[in-house]
């Protein structure tokens, strides 16, 4: 009876040119197809270069770092020193209140940015080298350093705000800096 199944059954018959020239252009069709699939593939953590990379949750919020240079906004921005002077950022450099340097939620770390503050017209590059700002308010899209707060003139007020747009090249630049593949 199993047998009489095996020999009924169109995938086990014998192979034949014309078969094979029939799963040919049935399967080859398909192989280039899924080969052409832009969709990232989300597998678990071998699909990430670096734990920069990966998403994170901070106060029951998912958030997913992007792979790309894309990026203009304008929104709040803060800054931070003290409290976070000496500590590791999320590139694993020590934070420096007095560097030019920022933090954003979803930026490929590390990445360049323009930011100018809408208020006075001031703007400075700065490199984005951690993770924030995560304050109550959704309106805040970067926190900057102390020192950049001073030269972008809202050091005092601790708010401003500013537009922030992600320059391509020099984060190409920075991300081999830091000895990273650049997206």
């Amino acid at each position: 009876m199993v047998a009489d199944f095996f020999k009924s059954s169109s995938l086990f018959r014998p192979l034949t040119p014309r078969s094979c020239l029939e799963n040919l252009l049935i399967y080859i069709p398909l192989i280039l197809l899924g080969a052409c699939s832009t969709v990232p593939q989300y597998t678990g953590e071998k699909y990430w270069r670096y734990s920069s990379e990966r998403p994170y949750v901070i106060k029951g919020v998912m958030y997913y770092p992007q792979i790309h240079y894309q990026y203009t906004a304008i929104g709040e921005a803060s800054w931070y020193g003290y409290d976070c002077h000496g500590l590791p950022t999320a590139t694993g450099v020590i934070f420096d209140k007095d560097k030019l340097t920022a933090a954003h939620r979803t930026l490929p770390l590390p990445s360049v940015v323009m930011v100018e503050n809408l208020e006075n017209g001031k703007k400075i590059q700065l490199l984005v080298n951690d993770r924030g700002p995560f304050a109550e308010t959704s309106r805040r899209i970067i926190d900057v350093s102390q020192r950049a707060a001073k030269l972008l003139g809202f050091g005092a007020r601790g708010l401003a705000r500013v537009k922030v747009i992600c320059l391509p090249k020099a984060s190409r630049v920075a991300a081999l800096s830091y000895k990273r593949k650049p997206y």
